[in-house]
């Protein structure tokens, strides 16, 4: 679960917080702002970041996949606290090149693999609760229109202060 947890963090994912803060340091999400809801991954944020270039061509990739339509990774959070993530298996994209020559052909991953699991979110911490019964925390960001979450759950070695960005369906 936390293999399919960090992957549905992918590829790219989280929002900006609408908070108010009552001094004790704690941030809370406003109460009509819900997480409940099915959210797709649009974005890899890697601006501020320090990254290789395979990374950056990773991103690229991401870009094109989502402008095409594909639903890289996406999170459907029930009001009964379960959620369930479909991700796209890229194991078996192949590394085809466009018969034009105009570089790789990019298509969307024909399997969907999905997973569940049960979550709840106090403040700004999202926990998970994965197939092997341990909690997985993360800070994240919310709007009515966007989750964010740090994108070093996907590659903490290189993505460190990148973000993951889903928008709300």
């Amino acid at each position: 679960m936390k293999r399919a947890m960090l992957s549905l963090f992918v590829a790219s994912l989280l929002l900006f917080s609408c908070s108010s803060d009552d001094g004790d340091g704690a941030t809370e999400m406003p109460e009509e702002i819900s997480l409940v809801g099915v959210w797709e991954f649009t974005e890899l944020n890697i601006d501020d970041v320090e990254t290789d270039q395979q990374i950056r061509l990773a991103n690229d990739v991401i870009e094109v996949l989502v402008a095409q339509g594909c639903d890289i990774l996406t999170f459907d959070f029930k009001a009964d606290e379960s959620v369930t993530a479909s991700y796209r298996d890229f194991t078996e994209t192949g590394r085809d090149v466009n018969p034009d020559g105009s570089g790789l052909l990019i298509e969307c991953p024909d399997t969907v693999e999905t997973s569940s699991s049960v979550w709840s979110l106090e403040g700004d911490q999202l926990t998970f609760v994965n197939e092997d019964m341990t909690e997985e925390t993360v800070t994240i960001e919310l709007t009515a229109t966007q989750l964010i979450v740090p994108a070093e759950l996907l590659d903490e070695n290189n993505l460190m202060g990148a973000k993951a960005i889903f928008d709300r369906q």
